[in-house]
């Protein structure tokens, strides 16, 4: 592993290039990793592939934007391209179904395209004419290259990273932005972001175990629109003891709450709860357990009607965020933490963490955690 450093200078020393580069490197590997590890990889913003035949021969162009690849490289495509055929062609990821006459066009097969970091060294005219320099490049533009997959190709990334690694230009950790189709003879026929039965092109999200917003509300929103553009949200509000309240918001960007629940417990529902409730009730509890455990049934639940399905069982369980600092039998050291299992089999909860152990890198450890459940209970309509 290679120690993190940064540049400190004094006064009359001579500057080397490796100065210089060094404290560029330095904020370059600082924003690396803080993508690589606070946020997941995908599109950032753009990149959308478009279809123009307005003259009368498929065009596939790819629209400006960024993107962050697995080692938290950012990859600017500073301007609309129009995709090249040729490439796809060439590149030998054609399958007999790509151009088989007897397949028709909508059968045919996507294949994915791929967006990969890539650095080039280049000198000015400018400067390439200036005392001393000679042709040694003086700058690296960061580029870009598209490739294309299989049908069924997945991003994958087998870059090997170090923690204190910067940014990488590799070609193995690529971004899916979207999927393309082969006319059957040499030029593409449509170009989408999420065919049918074909993982979506992924946006860049966030890790993180714990989001507070400073003003004592929290809004999630599903579109990137205006605030007024009516689109449905969840809301977290600290006001009144608390209350989550989720809806669609008015043409003055406020919520018109269809469903929400206050810290103590009261729900308030505007719509109807449809399912096999049948004639008498519907139970619903929560709680937390650990790994291996039995979900209780609801208080007045009886077991032998879940037995017969006269009563019909609805869990859902979500693993319980604890700040911990290592793993329990550990004292020392740097760790970090995420979800590896969480699920339940029957009644009984499979809930494991996996922890990295940051300074050795050795195997991930597996343990047992806990998880939060949800557990409805309700009429079949066999009963009597």
């Amino acid at each position: 592993m290679t120690e993190v450093a940064r540049p400190s200078f004094y006064e009359g020393q001579v500057l080397s290039a490796a100065d210089l580069d060094l404290g560029q490197e330095y904020g370059r590997g600082a924003l690396a990793r803080h993508e690589r590890y606070l946020h997941t990889p995908g599109i950032a913003t753009g990149l959308e592939l478009k279809v123009d035949n307005s003259t009368g021969v498929v065009q596939v162009r790819l629209s400006a934007g960024l993107a962050i690849d697995s080692t938290g490289r950012q990859i600017v495509v500073d301007r609309e391209q129009t995709l090249a055929p040729e490439e796809l062609d060439s590149q030998g990821v054609l399958i007999p179904a790509d151009t088989d006459s007897a397949v028709k066009q909508e059968d045919r097969p996507w294949h994915p395209v791929f967006l990969s970091a890539r650095d080039e060294g280049a000198t000015p005219p400018s400067l390439a004419r200036g005392c001393g320099s000679g042709a040694q490049p003086n700058r690296t533009n960061e580029l870009y290259t598209l490739t294309y997959g299989f049908p069924g190709d997945v991003a994958g990334d087998d870059t090997a990273i170090e923690v204190s690694d910067g940014p990488q230009a590799s070609s193995s950790a690529r971004v899916l932005i979207g999927y393309v189709q082969w006319d059957g003879v040499s030029n593409f026929a449509n170009a989408q972001a999420a065919p049918f039965n074909n993982p979506p092109a992924p946006y860049a999200g966030v890790r993180a175990d714990e989001v507070v917003a400073r003003s004592g509300t929290l809004a999630l929103r599903a579109d990137l629109g205006a605030i007024r553009d009516k689109h449905p949200a969840l809301i977290l509000d600290g006001d009144k003891g608390g209350e989550m309240r989720f809806g669609v918001q008015d043409d003055k960007g406020k919520i018109v709450t269809v469903f929400s629940v206050d810290a103590a417990g009261n729900v308030f529902l505007r719509g109807a709860i449809t399912g096999p409730i049948g004639k008498t009730s519907i139970w619903a509890e929560s709680g937390t357990v650990t790994d291996g455990m039995l979900i209780p049934l609801p208080v007045g639940v009886p077991q032998d009607q879940v037995d017969a399905g006269q009563i019909l069982l609805h869990i859902t369980v979500s693993p319980r965020r604890t700040a911990d600092l290592r793993p329990p039998d550990k004292t020392t050291g740097t760790y970090i933490k995420e979800a590896f299992e969480c699920r339940v089999d029957g009644r009984r909860a499979y809930v494991r963490d996996r922890w990295f152990d940051v300074a050795s890198l050795t195997t991930p450890q597996l343990l047992p955690a806990a998880c939060d459940y949800v557990i409805v209970a309700s009429t079949s309509g066999t009963t009597s």
